[in-house]
């Protein structure tokens, strides 16, 4: 009776050490700059049309690698970097809007959750940027939402603007991502909207930013099914 039992105590003690040894994964990373809805100033001159752009964050327990994501927000184009440090930089466009973002690896390559994307405008010429596009937020684009008892949706989304003058938001909707129609226009303090929908139908949304002087943007075209 003795060897079975100490077989299995020495079966538990490899198990335990065997979990303990497995790599953790690391955290949401936490970014530091260029700042959320601001306009970066700081980028190394490159050409006339584009600067060199360092980007920071906190370090993650566990990570031994980052992988840096920037998204130009207004052509799509999607830079990557991997970086052992702290910060990465990258040639980007003078004057344009930008989102970035951090992901953190451990010692296997797994990656950590995501954390926050950040927006800025990589500073030019201009004295006076557009509103940053909207951000969508709900319904998520592609999603099978339900009607509420009013047979209504609610819409969700966010704005800002660097020089801080966004003024409102237009609201367009309808069955036609090609032919939109104009819902409403609101007030920069207004981010939902109630629509009412019908069951079975796809629905297709696209919110436009204006700021006080007249500066606009576009959040590009979502869509929804209703159950």
């Amino acid at each position: 009776m003795r060897k079975p039992f100490v077989l299995l105590l020495l079966s538990l003690i490899l198990l335990a050490c065997g979990k303990d040894d497995e790599p953790k994964v690391p955290p949401a990373v936490s970014l530091v700059f260029p700042e959320n809805n601001s306009e970066c100033i700081t980028g190394i001159s490159r050409t006339e049309t584009t600067s060199e752009v360092e980007f920071r964050w906190q370090a993650a327990q566990h990570a031994v690698r980052y992988e840096l994501t920037v998204r130009h927000l207004g052509n799509n184009i999607v830079q990557n970097i991997l970086a052992s440090g702290l910060s990465a930089s990258l040639v980007l466009d003078k004057g344009e809007a930008y989102s970035w973002s951090v992901v953190a690896r451990n010692q296997s390559g797994q990656e950590g959750p995501e954390g926050a994307t950040w927006q800025f405008y990589n500073a030019g010429s201009e004295l006076s940027y557009p509103p940053f596009p909207a951000q969508i937020k709900e319904p998520a684009s592609g999603e099978t939402v339900t009607a509420n008892q009013n047979n209504e949706v609610v819409l969700k989304w966010g704005g800002a603007d660097a020089d801080g003058d966004l003024a409102q938001f237009q609201l367009y909707f309808g069955t036609d991502a090609a032919a939109l129609s104009l819902l409403d226009t609101v007030s920069a303090a207004t981010e939902s909207y109630n629509v009412a929908v019908t069951s079975g139908t796809v629905y297709y949304w696209e919110i436009l930013s204006r700021d006080a002087e007249g500066n606009t943007s576009r959040s590009g075209v979502f869509s929804f099914r209703v159950l």
